[in-house]
Order: structure tokens, then sequence, then C-alpha cells
């Protein structure tokens, strides 16, 4: 709550009081970086106006004053605000913390380095105590003070602030190793990559990357510029390079890398589906590499171009038509799914190289673009019927449907059936399909030819020991590749749930798609399936689906006889079933049902009757 209110105060108050970056101030660091830069800093930074350690307590009732309250300072490490004259080593007082501990270099309480306002803040006193000369990383254990619980972590060699002011305590760190380089006499301090630094009062301080982090992850607020410049103003006549230049420090410390040399070659869209598209791309790698890729997309074609300096964040959640995904260099390609169906999206793609402040997009020449339309009219295969015979389980077959007007060929597309077992994330099986199917037909697929071609009388289009789905096993059809690397086409289950006691279980029995269901989808809906309870080898229709049958009456009245009706003015292979539509005209034998029935369409011609002796019919549209 504090904090919060320091930015609002901070803005409106303290900045019309103290002055900003003096012009001019940085000329002489310009365009240098690593040891270069160091030195440049420490040449404009040092020299400052010294203060007697008494004489800071006082430095510090203002640049640590608690905006809310002008008779307080707040605490660095826990945010408590202890009222100004409350100094001291008891409960709830306050005392001079040394955030580089003046141990790390055994320099005391004398100025320079023991005075530097830079680095001496208000804490209490029992909380500075237990923070002791610890090396700032990541701790194990949440820090109890006596005057409560606080937000710091500790270790053995370790000390972790609160989160609000990691980034200040990384940016005073880096300050003191910039300020003080062995220079008159003085101490000279160093920042590295352990913790456990100084056992013997050796000048080091830990951890770099830790540090480097939490300056990216906590940014200079309006706190942090504020007391930079009070410092500058009214007492020791220098300022934190850090604060004022926030990408100093990976300029410094961090491995910087130029811009990337290049754009991408071959950004096109592929795989596309009802709700997802893929791209594919060649890295084109230069002389400079990218490290990775930001890849936007919108419905509109118009974009904003990234900024160097401000990391651009994944933004996977597409339903307002916008977002952007970053892609590591090597991958060259990524799959966008949660698209809205029949929608034209637009892409870009811009490498670059290095992060957070330091991040550099290349922006300039033709920046590289795509679009697909996510169309379901285009895409018409999809799981029609899903077997596991109760009397023959090596006889278990998924049936595919071409609801399209054209011959797909799965030797010049890629398209993978793969089952997913009980739902586990590890058990799935993928098998890439071969052959053709022709528009209007089915496509086969069987765990075991033979056996197949034993309860069926035909052979399968293509058999899989990976098609072994015992009824609670989920099914799904992907384009352009597995399920880790294709587009999700058609689902039969939902992926990673165990179909037991789901609505979509079929063990020892089938399911057929509806005959209304003409397009795949996704997401698994029961309203398009029919999930029988019950079927042997004998009420199975494989390789036959979507069909329109007529009655005839040719033998009997039993509609479950297929004898009693035509397909296309032939005897049809089976009886109807949910995948089909059925029209009776007036015949000398009106079909009777004795049995529990599913279509999904129902004809009567005027005239024509239809009894139903024992069990029931279910018409699905």
């Amino acid at each position: 709550m504090i904090r919060g209110f320091f930015i609002i105060v901070i803005v409106t108050i303290a900045f019309a009081a103290y002055s900003q970056i003096p012009s001019g101030y940085y000329d002489s660091a310009n365009g240098l970086s690593g040891d270069a830069l160091k030195t440049a800093l420490n040449d404009i930074i040092d020299g400052h106006t010294e203060f007697s350690y008494e004489a800071v307590k006082d430095a510090l009732r203002a640049t640590d004053e608690d905006p809310n309250n002008s008779s307080n300072v707040i605490c660095l490490y826990t945010g408590w605000s202890y009222s100004k004259t409350e100094f001291g080593n008891g409960s709830e007082q306050w005392n001079r913390e040394h955030t580089w501990s003046k141990s790390h270099g055994n320099f005391g309480d004398l100025p320079p380095a023991g005075t530097d306002i830079h680095h001496l803040r208000p804490t209490d006193a029992s909380v500075n105590s237990a923070k002791n000369n610890r090396d700032f990383s990541t701790g194990a254990t949440q820090y109890i003070d006596g005057s409560g619980p606080t937000d710091c972590y500790t270790d053995t060699d370790i000390w972790e602030p609160r989160d609000a002011v990691k980034g200040d305590v990384a940016r005073m760190i880096f300050y003191m190793a910039t300020r003080y380089e062995g220079e008159n006499g003085e101490v000279d301090l160093e920042i590295v990559d352990y913790v456990n630094t100084a056992p013997s009062n050796e000048s080091y301080y830990g951890k770099l990357t830790t540090l480097m982090q939490w300056h990216i992850d906590d940014p200079v607020d309006s706190w942090e510029e504020s007391r930079n410049n009070i410092i500058y103003t009214s007492y020791q006549g220098n300022r934190n390079p850090y604060i004022d230049h926030p990408e100093y420090v990976n300029l410094i410390w961090g491995t910087f890398y130029p811009e990337p040399s290049n754009h991408v070659l071959s950004f096109v869209t592929s795989a596309l589906a009802p709700t997802s598209i893929t791209l594919t791309w060649n890295d084109n790698d230069g002389t400079n590499p990218a490290d990775k890729f930001l890849i936007m997309v919108n419905t509109t074609g118009s974009f904003t171009t990234p900024i160097d300096g401000i990391e651009q964040n994944d933004d996977t959640d597409y339903s307002d038509n916008t977002g952007q995904v970053n892609v590591l260099q090597g991958v060259e390609t990524y799959t966008f799914t949660g698209l809205t169906a029949s929608t034209t999206y637009y892409f870009e793609i811009y490498p670059y190289s290095n992060f957070g402040i330091n991040i550099d997009y290349k922006t300039d020449g033709t920046i590289p673009s795509a679009n697909g339309l996510t169309n379901v009219s285009n895409i018409f295969l999809f799981i029609s019927e899903v077997a596991d015979p109760g009397d023959y389980w090596q006889a278990r077959y998924v049936e595919l449907f071409n609801s399209g007007t054209s011959t797909i060929d799965f030797d010049s597309e890629t398209w993978y059936f793969c089952r997913q077992a009980n739902g586990s994330s590890t058990s799935w099986n993928d098998t890439e399909l071969t052959g053709t199917i022709n528009p209007g037909e089915t496509f086969v697929l069987a765990y075991n030819a033979t056996n197949y071609q034993s309860a069926y009388g035909s052979l399968p289009d293509q058999a899989t020991g990976d098609n072994s789905g015992n009824g609670d096993d989920g099914f799904f059809l992907y384009s352009g590749g597995d399920h880790n690397t294709g587009a999700l086409i058609d689902s039969y289950g939902v992926q990673d749930i165990d179909g037991t006691g789901e609505p979509w279980q079929y063990e020892d029995s089938k399911a057929v798609r509806k005959f209304s269901d003409t397009i795949p989808s996704q997401t698994w809906q029961a309203k398009q399936w029919v999930v029988y309870s019950s079927e042997d080898t004998a009420d199975m229709t494989p390789d036959w689906h979507r069909k329109t049958l007529e009655w005839t009456g040719t033998t009997s009245t039993a509609w479950e006889e297929n004898e009693n009706w035509y397909d296309s003015g032939s005897t049809a292979d089976y009886p109807p079933d949910a995948g089909c539509k059925v029209s009776i005209p007036v015949t000398t034998n009106l079909p009777a049902i004795a049995g529990d029935v599913f279509v999904d369409f129902i004809e009567l011609k005027p005239g024509a009757t239809l009894n139903i002796n024992s069990g029931s019919l279910t018409i699905g549209h």
C-alpha cells in the first residue's frame, strides 16, 4: 500500500522540487560498452561530496521520507514506516543499512564508501541484523521478524529482499561496483556470480545473474528517480547511472548482441484448419543471427511496430482477434490455435536479439508477412465411426469420411490418426495415414487386417496396432503433423481425459457420427454422435457412412434386415443407423421396429406407415 502511493506523491510533488538528469551529464559515456563504459561512468560519478556517518543519518530522513507521513521514513527491506526519531537498535527502530555490506571490502563506516548515501538505506534494526553481510540471491525460508512476517527470504549465505525493491537493491550494487574502482586509495569493489563472496572481507558481492534478473523484473520507478535526484541536488552531487540509464547494466555486465542481420525467408501459412493456422519460415541467419522471433497476428492487417528496449510478452488469447508469440531461433514453425472459424488472419514476423531493456528488433527493410483463412468449408475429413465389438476385440476399427468434393491423397498430404490412451499425456500413438479417400467415401483404419477381414469379409484401407482403443481412449485427426506438430482437425473424445464414465465411452460397442454432421470439430460434441450401449461384430457398419436408404420391404417387415433397404438402387449392406437418412414410401410390407433404432433423418411419404412393435425410435434431427 505504501509503495503504491509513492508513485503518485513523487510524481506530483518530488519531481517538482528536484532536478532531472543534468544536460550532458553522461555525454562521455555515449556509444561505449563493457569496461570502457564502466570506466567512463566512474569518471563521471567519482569525487563526490563526502559526509560523516553521523550526517548520513539526517540525509536518510530526507531521501527516504514516507510520502504518507513526513515524520517517518520507509524501511528498505520491509516497507514498514517508522518515526524519524526512532533511530537505534531496539524493537521497531531503524538504523543505517549498508546495502553493499561494509565487510565486503572492509571499508567500515568511513567515507567515501562507508558513508555513500546511494547505498545506505533505513532498515528495521533487527531485519538489518538478520540480513547481516549475506549476498543477494533467491532464499529458501521466509524471514519472520520480531515485529512480524516480512516478504524477505533467507538462506545460509543468501538474502532475498521483497519483490518491490529487488531492482532498487540491484542498481545500488551496480552503482557501488562502478563508483569504487580502487583509485586514490579507495576500495575496489566487484560483482561476481556466486554467493559467500567475502569469508575474509573480500571486496566482492554476488550474485550477478540474480541481480541482473531483479534489475529487469523490478524496473526503475519514480521513488528511485526522486531519491537519485535528492542525493544529487542536496547531498553528494553525483548520480546512480543505472537509475538514469538502466540499459547500462547489460552493456557492462551482460552479453550484448547486435541487431539481427536478416529478416526470415519463405514466411507462409500452411495446414489451415477450422480454428488453427500453422506458419513456417526459414530463419535466414546472417552474420548476426536472431535470438528469437516475435510473431504478431490480427484480423485487420494493421500492425504496431515493436520498439527497441520494450519486450513484448506472449498473448495467446485470440478472442479479441489479436495476439503475439515469441519463438526461439531454429524452430521455424508455429501453430496458432483457438482462432475463429471462417476468418482471415494476418501475420508479421520480427527477428530480435537480447532481452528486457536491451531487446533489439529488426524493423528496417520489408517486414515478412503472411495471411491465412480458417475456413471450415475447405476441411471435409472427419471421424465417422469408432468400433470396439463386444464379441471380438481384435476387430476394432475407426472409420473416416470425406464429405468434400475432392479426393484426399494421404501420400501427398500429411495426415495423422492419433490415439491417446486413458487420457494420459505420455500415452500417445501416432499413425501417419497412407493411400487415398475419394469424395463421399470412407476410409477404415483397423487394428489388425486379418482379424478385420475375418469379422467383416473385406480388407481395411490401413491397419495399425496403434488403433487398439478399448472404449475409453480418445481419437484425434491431425493435419500437417502428429499430435505434437500438426493442426488438430477432428476429435472423438476429450484430450487428457480418461473416457471411463464419460458420455463418449463406447466400450464393447460403437459410436456413429450423425448423418447431418458434415464438417470436423476440434471439440467433441455429444450432439454430433450416437453412442450405442452394446454391440457385437454383427452390429457394426464398417466402410459405410452417410447413406440415404429407401425402404423396400423386399423380404419382410423387419427393419433390421438390410435386404429390406435400397442404397442407390441396390440392396443396402446394412440396415440404417445414426449415420443414415431414411425414406419410407407406401409399400405392401410396412416396416416394423422391434428394437432400439437411431436415425438422423426420416421421411414418411404420404400414406406410409411405420410400426414400432417394441423398443424405440430415436430421430436425431
